[in-house]
């Protein structure tokens, strides 16, 4: 098996509380509030225990389709500071697991919070199969410059509104 790492920092200056903006991204079973699905991710769901905090696990993805899901972890949980996701994919095809490890941090700056979300992947996979690594990269890219985008979007549109989201406090 070849093993390789790769990592990226998407970083995001939004006009929200990083309070709202911690409690949007911890509250996992509601993302499809305000992330549409996509070919990549579905939703969240089996959240246990909810309300999210350290070591919660969760079911990812795509969980109603074999293959397509995955099982992750919070494995840091700092409010309103820092979360941390970690699952582990199994692509099947060509016999690779990547395993995911997600770190947000939310630092305020008067009316805005910089967001920042480190994704590092561990990518295991035979040799021979290793220039098809830049496609699943590229496919993680792309959800998270979506996911940023739409953290954005949500959060700057509705971070004013009192009922707007769920407290991850129930």
């Amino acid at each position: 098996m070849s093993k390789s790492q790769w990592h990226k920092i998407y970083t995001s200056k939004v006009k929200a509380p990083s309070a709202f903006l911690f409690q949007l991204l911890s509250d996992m079973p509601h993302y499809g509030e305000w992330l549409p699905g996509s070919s990549e991710f579905g939703y969240t769901t089996d959240v246990e225990p909810y309300p999210v905090q350290l070591g919660s696990r969760y079911h990812d993805g795509k969980p109603d389709q074999p293959g397509k899901d995955w099982w992750g972890e919070v494995t840091g949980f700092q409010p309103p500071g820092s979360i941390d996701f970690r699952h582990s994919i199994q692509v099947k095809q060509i016999r690779a697991t990547v395993d995911v490890h997600i770190h947000y941090s939310f630092e305020p700056e008067d009316d805005h919070t910089h967001v920042h979300r480190w994704l590092v992947l561990d990518v295991a996979m035979p040799l021979v199969v290793r220039p098809l690594r830049r496609f699943i990269v590229s496919s993680f890219d792309k959800e998270n410059i979506r996911t940023m985008a739409a953290v954005k979007t949500y959060a700057e549109a509705h971070a004013g509104d009192k009922d707007a989201h769920r407290t991850t406090s129930g």
